[in-house]
């Protein structure tokens, strides 16, 4: 198959199905809406977006329909079987609206939960549910929120988590980890990853005497975070880092004795699964994309959204337990290599780009 993915030049995801596309011998373009660098090697990447176009400095997503045009070019002289969107909040309304015949739009979690509230927007994305050949979730809640606030029918919906390399992340022998109170963040600092009541959560740990400390390691928006760091005087007990590479990351995981995310709402986390898969006990926020993954006190802590009290006993209760966490380990790899593979979900995946194309 020859397939478009439509989306963000720097998207991660995008990035991750070009690479898993290409491996399987697809022939992959990426249309990129904004700025980006040559991209993945062996992939053509074109810019689609007009010059300046900054998607998140316009809240009304007005700014989208100026690719519209671009994108309607650039499908007509690539001619690909399918082409994938990525969020039905931006690249999936201008992909419905390319012309295309085979358009699987991709929705990854905050890009509907945030807007579902709206009548508005639940209108697109039923209109982009009746538009496209198939609509791409990565959690069955997600899919639930389609179906039933929305109205996508049930036959439209793919469950399909992005999943993660388990080879890459391997497990860690629970004995090699430093057991010193180190904690991992890998969420970005948006509203919708709460990383307000972390901090709060910190400055709780630091007034009851209990060392440990936290390494931010995504750079997205990262200042705001600091801000609440920098007033909660907790500076010590923090580093941000610069962002990191997704070879960096198995080494990251491997260094950290808790993962922690307080995300209010998800699809299928792939930051929660690649700490499973590599052991490292996850402590997280009790949401629905959450709660297939994470049994509450055998593969990890489930806190309440918000609540700093108890996300500050839960992890003052895992880094204490190191027979908690090396129990949890191998419980937590085995949870991610049956039901989050990404060898696995690739093949559901495609094999659905497949019926598309013969239907």
């Amino acid at each position: 198959m020859h397939i478009s993915i439509l989306t963000h030049g720097e998207n991660l995801f995008g990035r991750h199905y070009a690479r898993t596309f290409l491996k399987r011998g697809h022939e992959v373009t990426f249309l990129s809406l904004t700025p980006c660098d040559a991209g993945e090697p062996g992939v053509a990447t074109r810019v689609v977006g007009p010059a300046g176009f900054v998607p998140n400095r316009d809240p009304s997503r007005a700014a989208y329909l100026k690719t519209v045009l671009p994108v309607r070019r650039a499908v007509r002289e690539l001619r690909p079987d399918i082409l994938f969107a990525l969020y039905m909040s931006s690249a999936g309304v201008v992909a419905c609206l390319s012309g295309h015949p085979h358009v699987v739009v991709s929705a990854r979690g905050s890009d509907v939960v945030t807007h579902v509230s709206s009548a508005l927007w639940r209108g697109v994305f039923r209109w982009e549910g009746r538009r496209a050949a198939l609509v791409h979730v990565v959690s069955a809640p997600l899919a639930e929120t389609l179906e039933h606030r929305v109205g996508v029918a049930a036959e439209k919906l793919l469950v399909c988590p992005i999943g993660v390399d388990t080879e890459r992340f391997a497990l860690v022998d629970p004995a090699t980890r430093p057991a010193a109170g180190r904690i991992l963040c890998t969420r970005a600092h948006a509203p919708v990853y709460d990383q307000a009541t972390l901090v709060r959560a910190m400055a709780r740990l630091r007034g009851c005497g209990i060392a440990c400390h936290v390494t931010f390691a995504n750079a997205s928006f990262a200042e705001a975070t600091r801000d609440l760091v920098r007033d909660a005087g907790v500076e010590g007990m923090a580093t941000f880092l610069p962002g990191y590479r997704l070879d960096e990351l198995p080494a990251l995981m491997a260094g950290a004795d808790v993962y922690v995310s307080c995300s209010l709402s998800d699809g299928t986390s792939s930051s929660l699964l690649e700490a499973m898969s590599t052991g490292t006990f996850p402590v997280v926020s009790d949401i629905a994309a959450n709660r297939p993954w994470v049994e509450h006190g055998r593969s990890g802590y489930l806190f309440p959204p918000g609540d700093d009290a108890a996300l500050a006993d839960r992890l003052a209760e895992s880094l204490a337990d190191a027979g908690l966490r090396a129990r949890a380990a191998p419980v937590c790899r085995d949870v991610v290599v049956r039901g989050g593979d990404v060898r696995r979900q690739m093949d559901t995946l495609l094999a659905a780009f497949e019926q598309c194309l013969n239907t």
